[in-house]
């Protein structure tokens, strides 16, 4: 016999299990999702803009200031493609630890082609404050980006 207070056969209580947590999301993870929303809404306005522009003008542009600044465009229109494909790639993979490398070489990619444009400007045209400024705005969503890649990164080491 069962002395008191021990239990049984079929008196085990059976305890509830807990549900399964994911993992938190990684650090980086908001961070990568706004910058990859403005990226998506400044790439789409920057096509919406230099698209058009490129179509109905590129034969003046070449024949009033040369291949430079027809070159120049082109570049542009390249980085508004960029930062528009590049903003969908963060919002889809925000939440994504394993794609931050790809993240922080597409900023840096980003970052390289701002500088080359406005460097070209600068040569072409002249170096004034709204040149800098443009720089410098220009950078700041492809270095966001890239911190969020690196804050990303970084938890997978952890």
């Amino acid at each position: 016999m069962y002395e008191p207070g021990q239990s049984g056969p079929g008196t085990e209580t059976r305890q509830p299990q807990l549900p399964v947590q994911p993992p938190p999301p990684p650090p980086g993870k908001g961070m990568v999702k706004v910058t990859g929303i403005l990226m998506i809404v400044f790439g789409s306005i920057a096509l919406l803009i230099i698209v058009p522009s490129l179509l109905v003008g590129l034969g003046d542009t070449i024949k009033d200031y040369g291949f430079g600044h027809a070159a120049l465009q082109f570049l542009e229109l390249a980085i508004a493609g960029c930062t528009l494909a590049f903003g969908i790639f963060g919002v889809s993979n925000a939440g994504n630890a394993a794609k931050a490398q790809n993240v922080i070489i597409m900023g840096i990619t980003l970052c390289a082609f701002h500088v080359i444009d406005m460097t070209a400007l600068s040569i072409m045209t002249k170096i004034d404050a709204f040149t800098v400024l443009s720089m410098i705005v220009g950078l700041v969503l492809p270095i966001l980006y890239i911190v969020g890649g690196f804050r990303s990164k970084n938890s997978l080491k952890a």
